[in-house]
């Protein structure tokens, strides 16, 4: 197959480094309502319904087999568990390893982590409520663990996570399908548009760290997250991220469109079924290599 020169200009950018960093620094501007503990304060009481859905549970399931499987989890590891939230992920492995580091931004979300972990009686965990972004790790650890957080669109930060993983770097990320009818019909019925997602998710990190030469391994999976909550909480949730995307919302549209959600409500419950597809990568940092990536 042959290029143009114009066309090989573009496929020797697209194969840099940079292409991807400065593509990153656009898109990390955006969203910035969810890199802050507000949101994830709103939804951490009903965080963990989402473990009830069997798509969520075979997935996780599936994930830390796959740990298991490449060496990722042994006895004598440390493992770091980055936006760890209620410690969907640290609980299920604070048991196959030496030590698990729990860091999350939201002190609700951890008040929940932390009560699950005494019921549990889970010794070793150590709980840390930080901003990543502004944490400086005292010293790296065998495996670090990230999972669908929004600190993962920049890749100033996935650089960081990986200089602080001595043997394996995980993460899992949205990988370009999350629909959710019943949000999309709302942003269509009452703004009459609906603003297509900008971020590339799980295709930025995995086509970054190519142009690296260290792509690590992937995985995907693609189900559907099931919820079941009041209207109020989901109404909650919905409105934090239409204001987020942009959208302005009045008290006579707010008014709007809470009778319009209670037609769908059975005895004051909305159920929702969101089709996702998530990606998983699994990358083993190289002896020596994890400080000097």
């Amino acid at each position: 197959m042959k290029f143009s020169p114009k066309k090989g200009d573009f496929l020797n950018r697209l194969l840099s480094p940079s292409f991807w960093e400065d593509l990153s620094s656009f898109r990390s501007r955006e969203k910035s309502a969810y890199l802050k503990s507000d949101f994830w304060n709103l939804v951490a009481e009903d965080y963990d319904a989402l473990e009830e859905s069997s798509f969520y549970k075979t997935m996780q399931e599936d994930i830390i087999l796959e740990m298991e499987r490449r060496g990722a989890l042994q006895r004598n590891f440390t493992f770091f568990d980055v936006c760890c939230g209620t410690g969907s992920y640290a609980l299920r492995i604070a048991p196959k390893v030496a030590q698990v580091y729990a860091l999350d931004i939201s002190p609700s979300m951890l008040e929940i982590l932390s009560k699950k972990a005494r019921e549990k009686d889970i010794k070793n965990l150590e709980i840390i409520e930080a901003d990543w972004r502004n944490y400086k790790p005292p010293h790296i650890y065998d495996t670090v663990f990230v999972s669908m957080t929004p600190i993962l669109r920049d890749l100033g930060e996935v650089k960081r996570l990986i200089q602080c993983a001595k043997r394996f770097f995980v993460v899992v990320q949205w990988a370009g399908l999350r629909k959710n009818p019943l949000a999309e019909e709302v942003e269509q019925i009452f703004f009459k548009r609906k603003k297509t997602e900008e971020n590339l998710g799980f295709f930025l990190i995995f086509n970054y760290l190519y142009t690296l030469g260290i792509p690590g391994d992937a995985k995907f999976y693609e189900g559907y997250f099931e919820r079941k909550t009041t209207l109020e909480k989901f109404w909650k949730r919905l409105k934090f991220r239409l204001v987020a995307k942009g959208y302005s919302i009045g008290p006579k549209k707010e008014r709007d469109i809470i009778k319009f959600l209670e037609k769908s409500a059975r005895e004051g419950i909305i159920e929702t079924k969101t089709e996702v597809r998530i990606g998983a990568l699994f990358l083993k940092i190289k002896e020596g290599k994890s400080g000097n990536f």
